[in-house]
């Protein structure tokens, strides 16, 4: 190899180099569903409950106080795209869910009562699959979705 290919070979890996550290980092994932983690999440407790009388496993997040309902929402939709949407609203706070076509796994988005916040991201991983009937109707006051 002459000088000249070496030293083309040296910029091209070292441009190369530069743009793989300026890169966006791929999003990771939520160890329980597999399911895409929006970024600034940090993890708080697993928590082990029920949903429409299922068994259902439970990743719980914070969100960062920069985070905005709207933002996460529309973020999750995207990533989320065949997932069926529930709005809710529990103790006045915004519950916006979506959950998997096979209804085994889930997203739960919590919002603050009184600002555009969000207070905590929710990961669900059901024991059954849930029916659409199920995800519809479910709330702390509906538990056995009825």
């Amino acid at each position: 190899m002459n000088l000249f290919s070496l030293r083309t070979v040296l910029i091209v890996a070292i441009g190369l180099s530069i743009f793989a550290g300026t890169a966006q980092p791929a999003a990771s994932n939520d160890e329980l569903t597999g399911l895409a983690l929006h970024d600034g999440l940090t993890f708080q407790q697993e928590v082990d409950s029920s949903v429409c009388a299922k068994k259902a496993q439970m990743n719980l997040y914070d969100a960062p106080n920069s985070a905005t309902l709207t933002e996460y929402l529309a973020w999750y939709k995207e990533r989320l795209k065949n997932f069926h949407y529930v709005h809710k609203v529990w103790s006045n706070r915004a519950q916006e869910m979506l959950y998997s076509p096979d209804g085994l796994t889930g997203v739960s988005i919590t919002g603050y009562p009184t600002t555009p916040g969000v207070f905590a991201v929710t990961y669900i991983k059901m024991s059954k699959a849930l029916t659409t009937h199920e995800m519809d109707e479910f709330s702390p006051s509906n538990a056995t979705c009825k």
